[in-house]
């Protein structure tokens, strides 16, 4: 499975500096371009939750803002990395190996089940219009 953009090459371009930290949320974000990652996150989570971190950055996002902006940053944050990880022929390719199973399509994809349901979402709304 190829992947459209890798968490790593966005690190580099953006000269982040991604470290970890221990407990709470996942992902945290800091000025100056630090990102941290929870140190027991799984490879699976760990890309997912550096992409949407990264997305958060892309987009000048900042942290501790109210509740309905941050809902939206969150959101926005989701999709940016999603569609960094995912292409709609990757999508194509795993379904075809292995069905339309979310456990199984996340997997073959490298991606939580959650990011799974927005790429579904996205692309629900996009052949919609």
């Amino acid at each position: 499975m190829t992947i459209t953009t890798a968490p790593d090459e966005w690190t580099i371009r953006l000269g982040l500096v991604v470290l970890t930290h221990e407990g709470g949320e996942k992902g945290r974000r800091y000025p100056g371009g630090v990102i941290t990652l929870r140190s027991d996150l799984g490879p699976i989570a760990r890309r997912c939750t550096l992409m949407h971190e990264i997305g958060h950055v892309i987009h000048d996002d900042e942290p501790g803002t109210p509740a309905w902006r941050d809902a939206r940053q969150e959101k926005r944050a989701d999709e940016w990395a999603v569609t960094q990880l995912v292409s709609c022929e990757d999508y194509a390719t795993a379904e075809n190996l292995v069905g339309s199973s979310e456990g199984a399509l996340a997997r073959e994809l490298g991606i939580t089940t959650h990011l799974l349901r927005v790429w579904r979402g996205l692309h629900e709304r996009r052949t919609a219009a």
